[in-house]
């Protein structure tokens, strides 16, 4: 008989089938989200993005309970400072893009909030010192060529909504700061930790804007509203953990399936514009996303 030791994986393919199952762990994060988007257009219809965002963390900090009570683990925080970033960064950038998607097309409210990958790399290059292979920075290059036919595309049919499109940006930058945050927190931290964090600090941002124009929503609309919830916690939490296994640069592209998911979901079931050229775009951004599932990337 051979050793027991040669029955047991080695660390090469532990670690292969551990990054394996983050990326996998990422794209369901990602069409989630894409699917969120959807529904909160759907709600943002009749109730103010901002109240959508607050209902939407009130629900994520419900699980957290909940979970911590069926686990009898009560949470443990660990860095305090990095929570305290992720939850802010995280909040306001939700804040933005909620009240984007109220005003856009879901699937252009969602693109120009989803360039925030490049800001991820730049933060994560800054303050964690991440390296970028040749074949993510290549993946990266696609992926942002297509961002731009898209967004070039979506423009033309659009013809305007340059504001919305600037606070849609906007959000993408802090965005990218809070993905780089989670990074660095989860070295200390668990998913549920890193989560209420971010639900806690997004029901402050988005608190104050949430009541002065606050709606009582009709069952339909409670409907949604749960939808959007359920939905991001699962969302969120797959992403947070996959985080801990890949970094930075190669989940930003990873996650540009959440565009392709809003913007077919918004123009074939929300009847949004939907220009040729940005079909190309989306494309890209698949194929970008297929690169980076493929690469070898080394470990954080």
């Amino acid at each position: 008989m051979r050793p027991a030791a040669e029955f047991q994986p080695k660390n090469a393919d532990r670690a292969r089938f551990s990054r394996a199952q983050a990326v996998t762990e990422l794209c369901i994060s990602s069409v989630l989200f894409g699917l969120m988007a959807y529904v909160t257009k759907k709600a943002t219809l009749g109730i103010d993005g901002a109240q959508v965002g607050f209902v939407r963390f009130g629900v994520g900090i419900l699980a957290v309970g909940l979970i911590a009570w069926l686990r009898r683990a009560p949470l443990k925080p660990v860095r305090h400072d990095l929570l305290f970033l992720r939850g802010l960064f995280g909040g306001m950038a939700v804040l933005l893009y909620f009240l984007s998607i109220a005003a856009l097309p879901v699937g252009t409210a969602t693109l120009l909030n989803y360039t925030a990958p490049v800001f991820t790399a730049m933060w994560a290059a800054l303050f964690l010192r991440e390296r970028l292979p040749a074949t993510t920075a290549a993946a990266l290059a696609v992926t942002g060529v297509g961002i731009f036919l898209v967004i070039y595309g979506q423009g033309k049919a659009l013809g305007g909504a340059y504001g919305w499109q600037a606070v849609a940006l906007c959000s993408a930058v802090i965005s990218g700061a809070a993905v780089t945050s989670i990074r660095a927190a989860r070295r200390t931290d668990g998913s549920w930790e890193i989560f209420a964090a971010f639900c806690i600090f997004g029901m402050l941002c988005t608190g104050p804007h949430a009541f002065l124009r606050w709606k009582s929503p009709s069952v339909q609309e409670w409907a949604l509203l749960g939808v959007v919830g359920v939905l991001s916690v699962v969302a969120q939490v797959l992403m947070t953990h996959a985080l801990a296994v890949v970094e930075a640069a190669l989940s930003g592209i990873v996650s540009q399936l959440t565009v392709v998911t809003a913007i077919a979901l918004g123009s074939l079931l929300g009847g949004e514009p939907f220009a040729l050229l940005s079909i190309a775009g989306a494309s890209l951004t698949v194929l970008g996303a297929c690169l980076a599932a493929g690469a070898r990337m080394p470990e954080p």
